[in-house]
């Protein structure tokens, strides 16, 4: 009769608990929706705009490559003549030093070249650079790809694990009643000890699982702080994330979006590209550059006042860049070798993803209609029903752990959905869901 007594005491603390409204958040906490983050990551993210320094990097590569080269000025004059015993001398010599070939004075040569780049070097060069930009370019789409995939999957887990830590925390506030109503009793004689003891171990248990899911939100809260570069120690409160079901693209429809969107397998075809324009460049430099210039000296040479043009060219007898090319033509071939392996990956990814999505769709539309509400009550009848001793013990343990996972199984369920959705658009990197 304690123990009856005892119940109903607590029966309307327990529906008062269960239909509470949420408490406020904490004035650090910020409550944030998925769009909100998305529009944060992509201004705040330090990977991101690391990378986009790259493709600028890149671009002045490009700037850089066709430059032609500076030209060449060179400049000789008489420092000291040892004749006259006088530094720097210059003006006019004498008749008599000019009939005697004596030119003490005004002796300088001056001298003008450029380097000239034969075989189109220049514009094969840029070709280069031009590729090296390209793979910048996709480099950055596909870090964003990566990084907008873990913050919408650890939004979704932080969202989830949350669900989860609420609804354990419920039970703990349930138990924890109802094992000090039976510590009550069990001072009167009322139940036995073991049935305490056994309560207690339960209730730690549940105890242990919330302080497993506080780890995973904390890192969850970590891994949301690197993505955002936020360093003020708020907690980010996911608002929702929508279950939704709409029909699943073709398979055909999932690989062709892959194979024409996914940034890493452009990057394996810009690296054909790139070794191409490198095997062309190698071999325009089996050409040697030609000097070109113009040069006057005023005293030193045939005659005075001597104005002359040369040219200069290395001559390709031995070293034609063999090796070189050679070398440009192995990394070709390796790049050709490396597309076909990632459209492999590519197709393997969309598969996989593909099957887990229609595993996760097949497990969530056969729910029954009724399934939700038909869990929600199982923990406050089991609980009722022990107490009014129609059942036993080990019953209503049973019956506890049955809620509880089968509470944690729905959350999961909408979870492991939504990062389904997520892993089939990051692996075709198009927006199906």
């Amino acid at each position: 009769m304690g123990i009856l007594l005892s119940w109903f005491l607590i029966l309307p603390a327990l529906h008062a608990q269960s239909t509470l409204p949420t408490p406020a958040p904490a004035p650090d906490t910020l409550r944030q929706s998925l769009s909100q983050l998305d529009a944060q990551f992509l201004e705040r993210n330090f990977q991101l705009l690391a990378q986009k320094y790259q493709v600028n990097v890149a671009e002045a590569n490009i700037v850089q490559a066709g430059l032609r080269y500076n030209p060449n000025v060179f400049f000789q004059t008489n420092f000291f003549n040892p004749q006259t015993g006088k530094f720097f001398q210059y003006g006019q010599n004498s008749a008599a030093d000019v009939a005697n070939s004596q030119f003490n004075k005004g002796g300088m040569t001056i001298q003008v070249q450029q380097l000239l780049m034969l075989a189109g070097k220049r514009s094969k060069l840029v070709a280069v650079a031009e590729s090296n930009r390209n793979l910048a370019s996709l480099a950055f789409r596909d870090v964003l790809r990566t990084l907008r995939y873990q913050l919408y999957t650890t939004y979704a887990n932080l969202f989830y694990d949350l669900q989860a830590t609420a609804l354990l925390r419920d039970e703990e506030v349930r138990q924890g009643q109802l094992i000090e109503s039976y510590r009550i009793a069990q001072r009167t004689g009322g139940v036995a000890p073991y049935e305490v003891t056994r309560l207690e171990a339960a209730l730690r248990d549940l105890r242990a699982n919330i302080a497993d899911y506080r780890g995973q939100i904390a890192d969850e809260q970590a891994t949301l702080r690197v993505l955002l570069r936020q360093t003020a120690n708020s907690f980010i409160l996911p608002t929702d994330v929508p279950v939704v079901t709409p029909a699943m693209p073709q398979i055909n429809v999932a690989i062709d979006s892959a194979l024409a969107n996914r940034p890493d397998a452009a990057i394996a075809q810009e690296q054909v590209n790139y070794a191409q324009r490198s095997l062309t460049l190698e071999k325009a430099r089996r050409t040697p550059d030609l000097l070109a210039g113009v040069i006057f000296d005023k005293y030193g040479n045939a005659f005075n006042n001597f104005t002359g043009l040369y040219t200069s060219i290395d001559l390709p007898i031995r070293n034609r860049n063999q090796g070189a090319i050679r070398a440009a033509e192995f990394n070709l071939k390796s790049a050709q070798a490396g597309t076909d392996n990632q459209q492999t990956i590519v197709q393997s990814d969309v598969l996989n993803a593909y099957e887990k999505l229609n595993t996760y769709y097949n497990l969530y539309n056969t729910l029954p209609a009724d399934y939700i509400a038909r869990i929600q009550n199982i923990s406050v009848e089991a609980t009722r029903s022990y107490n009014a001793r129609t059942i036993g013990l080990l019953d209503y343990l049973d019956k506890i752990r049955t809620y509880q996972q089968a509470q944690l199984n729905l959350i999961n369920l909408r979870n492991n959905l939504f990062q389904s959705q997520q892993l089939l658009n990051f692996t075709t990197n198009t927006k199906f869901f």
